[in-house]
């Protein structure tokens, strides 16, 4: 969560200093210096065709190293060539602003007789250079604009941030990966062998590998878990469960299909009498399942919380119904009921992969900043066998769906794929020390403009929190992309991973 809360440092050199910034909300404290050589305020002045709400834009004043600056940058691509910007300096004899208007050339504007001159910045920093009243004390400061190096709000999935399916059977040829709650847990099968790895954390590649003790032939495809442990329908449909990875236990219950957890909650299919049921484990009831609700083929769930709800709700979406015809709709369960959500929904296909992924929206108005959530569906197997690679959202729930901008779609070097799995794992970055680790960087698929930085009207003022000490980590959202298949059923042997930049960076203070 962006934070806007100022930083006023204050000067050690000088004997005492007034340090002032454009923001309303922040407190200022007053004291004097015996030169008149301190900037007290500073701000740009409006310019919409440079960036709505330029005027709002917090600069923070460093008095002890000479530096005006905002620790907040300006959007990727703002023009900084012709800003004006307004100084706050008192009883100065002089105060110059020395700037390059091009690699090369100087430029001197005399800000005390022309300070409605526009100054550029797109060479790097301006100088300010004052001089006292009595002309015995002379002090340059440093401003600087910051602006984005590149697009903060991009989605990149980089083509070495990939690693093979974390296993110990060689090649394997069939996967299903869920969250166990905290955890991340990989099931493979290769040449009658199976392997079950499991994590705290995908991106640290740090894999404990478990041999499970079947007393069964496990449908891998069922593979599932819920907040407290891991379910399996055996080749039989009786489900299966295990807290600990290696010894599995029969429930006793017979079922179809398995959709995946709520919470501690399991939630599935079963078929009595030729009629499909939604049921739930342990604690099980049934509810018969509506026509059209597909059965088996869906997304994995992705859960949702918002202000409107009472309580988390889950969806999946995509699948086949009781018989066999495809849907496109986004279903949903709220603890007690199974509805369908979409009105638009999607070309109806199995095996999509389905997630809930935050995006920021910021006033530019007092520069507070919100998150949101989208919903996110690519991949799958449509009706008439081929494999979507198109990469469906929705901003409102589920309930309208569209074909996302192209610079939202999967790059080039992603296949088209059915049934893989795509969670968001949270991980932990820290501010003092380097977040590489063994993925590496490919070039950035920028988004789209509406998950870029900007205020639509209407859009309801946002919460930010206010550190009340420094920032030194905070957890960044990556999705991780298990595993898929061809047209031809053939495993890819790949983990992806993906993220929103902005997310990666330190929230501001």
């Amino acid at each position: 969560m962006m934070n806007k809360l100022l930083s006023f440092i204050a000067s050690a050199g000088l004997a005492a200093a007034f340090v002032a910034c454009n923001s309303d909300s922040a407190s200022s404290t007053l004291s004097y210096t015996t030169s008149s050589v301190v900037v007290s305020s500073f701000s740009l002045n409006a310019d919409d065709d440079v960036l709505e709400a330029l005027d709002s834009v917090y600069f923070s004043i460093d008095l002890v190293n000479a530096r005006v600056f905002n620790a907040d940058s300006l959007p990727y691509g703002t023009d900084v060539s012709r800003l004006v910007v307004n100084i706050g300096v008192s009883g100065c004899s002089a105060a110059e602003l020395t700037f390059k208007q091009s690699e090369t050339t100087d430029t001197v504007v005399n800000y005390l007789t022309n300070s409605t001159d526009s100054i550029c910045f797109t060479y790097g920093p301006a100088t300010l250079h004052l001089v006292s009243t009595d002309q015995t004390t002379e002090r340059n400061y440093y401003i600087e604009v910051n602006v984005h190096k590149m697009k903060p709000d991009s989605l990149y999935w980089n083509q070495t941030a990939r690693r093979s399916l974390p296993t110990n059977l060689g090649v394997p040829s069939r996967q299903k990966s869920a969250a166990w709650g905290d955890r991340t847990a990989c099931l493979t099968y290769a040449s009658s062998r199976y392997c079950l790895a499991v994590t705290n954390n995908p991106a640290n590649n740090e894999w404990t590998y478990i041999t499970p003790a079947w007393s069964f032939t496990p449908q891998i495809d069922t593979f599932n878990a819920t907040d407290e442990a891991l379910f399996i329908l055996g080749d039989d449909n009786i489900l299966y469960t295990s807290t600990d990875g290696e010894t599995w236990n029969s429930t006793g219950l017979s079922w179809w299909n398995i959709y995946g957890a709520y919470g501690s909650t399991l939630l599935g299919v079963e078929q009595k009498g030729g009629q499909f049921y939604h049921v739930t484990y342990p604690a099980t009831t049934e509810i018969k399942v509506a026509d059209g609700c597909p059965v088996y083929g869906t997304s994995t769930l992705a859960e949702f919380t918002n202000k409107w709800a009472t309580a988390p709700q889950v969806f999946f979406i995509g699948g086949s119904d009781a018989n066999g015809a495809l849907s496109g709709d986004m279903w949903g369960y709220d603890g007690s009921t199974w509805a369908k959500v979409s009105i638009d929904g999607v070309p109806a296909a199995t095996g999509r992969s389905f997630i809930a992924y935050p995006y920021c929206i910021t006033d530019s108005t007092n520069w507070t900043t919100a998150t949101y959530t989208a919903l996110i569906a690519f991949g799958g197997l449509l009706s008439d066998g081929s494999l979507s690679k198109d990469v469906y959202l929705s901003k409102d729930m589920g309930i309208h769906w569209k074909l996302a901008d192209d610079l939202l779609q999967l790059p080039d070097y992603i296949p088209a794929m059915t049934s893989s799995q795509a969670l968001v794992v949270d991980k932990t970055l820290y501010a003092n020390a380097s977040n590489a680790d063994a993925w590496s960087e490919m070039a950035s698929t920028p988004l789209p403009r509406w998950w870029q930085v900007y205020h639509p009207k209407g859009i309801p003022a946002a919460i930010t929190s206010r550190a009340t000490k420094p920032i030194t980590e905070w957890e960044c959202p990556y999705i991780y992309l298990f595993g898929g298949t061809n047209d031809s059923g053939t495993l890819y042997n790949t983990v992806w991973r993906g993220v929103i930049n902005r997310l990666s960076f330190k929230p501001l203070q």
